[in-house]
């Protein structure tokens, strides 16, 4: 049995007339009642009640009428999942991301695409930089939202975000009287900051733009996360360099002021270059149509 027998007997069951299913089928009407007769013989029924003038549905046609819809139905389905699968509307995405972007990135980019493409299963977790990009060589995640990573051999890398870093201050402290904070009135601060094991992007841009001022920041304290890092500027232990967007937060005892010449951070999607997982594109295409890099 065929689709196709499938197909002509359901519209002849739609017609009762063999002239004009064949029409519609675009077919002349004795290739047609052959195609009938040899379903028929195959089933071991007979689907039709003939006579000279009419042709009705037998009960064994009435049943087989509602099970070649579904079957029908089913495959019409199957083609146009296999066709939005391939084109990214339909599937699973698994994507990883660090916590410098749960405020920026993240939050508007999972909502705009699970609208928009609702029948692919998202799932997020998240990670620090560096080990994100072990999940994405090893194939644990299909794509990372994260800084662009020190070594990209093998990797697509495609900015979709930029971001200001601002100063963090505990409440009280004599700088937050100002509305613009240089980094060289930072050079006699302790600094909290992630380690460079963590991510070598952030940690280097941070210490750079120090260097670049004619001083290396003291470092007291190092930890993986930027929401850790702010809430212990809050109990005064140190100041910080953090992403613009965290100050939605709206961590305690923190106040946030803008750097005079401030570095701008890149967030970035990152998958591997043979990953063929077509939601990848879909989700690429929602995240660069979302932002327009901050200014520079």
């Amino acid at each position: 049995m065929e689709l196709r027998h499938l197909q002509y007997f359901v519209v002849l069951a739609d017609t009762l007339h063999f002239g004009r299913a064949a029409a519609k089928l675009h077919i002349s009407q004795p290739p047609l009642s052959r195609q009938i007769a040899l379903l028929e013989e195959e089933l071991g029924v007979q689907l039709f009640d003939r006579s000279t003038r009419n042709v009705e549905l037998s009960v064994a046609g009435r049943q087989f009428l509602a099970d070649a819809t579904d079957i029908l139905a089913a495959v019409t389905r199957a083609r146009r999942n296999a066709l939005a699968a391939s084109a990214g509307r339909h599937g699973e995405l698994s994507v990883g991301f660090m916590f410098a972007a749960a405020y920026s990135v993240v939050p508007g980019l999972t909502r705009a695409y699970t609208s928009k493409f609702p029948d692919v299963e998202l799932k997020l977790s998240e990670s620090i930089p560096t080990l994100l990009t072990d999940d994405i060589r090893g194939g644990k995640i299909d794509v990372a939202i994260m800084y662009p990573p020190e070594n990209s051999d093998g990797l697509v890398v495609r900015e979709v975000y930029r971001e200001p870093l601002v100063v963090a201050l505990p409440t009280g402290h004599a700088l937050t009287s100002r509305k613009v904070v240089a980094v060289d009135d930072l050079r006699h601060e302790s600094f909290l900051i992630s380690p460079r094991s963590a991510s070598a992007y952030i940690y280097d841009t941070i210490v750079g733009h120090c260097k670049r001022s004619g001083f290396t920041p003291k470092i007291r304290l190092e930890t993986n996360f930027q929401q850790t890092i702010v809430n212990l500027v809050g109990q005064h232990l140190g100041v910080a360099l953090v992403h613009r967007s965290i100050q939605t937060a709206r961590p305690a005892h923190v106040i946030f002021r803008p750097l005079d010449s401030a570095p701008i951070v890149k967030i970035a999607l990152v998958w591997v270059c043979g990953n063929r997982n077509p939601c990848i594109d879909t989700f690429s295409q929602s995240a660069e149509q979302m932002w327009i890099p901050a200014d520079t």
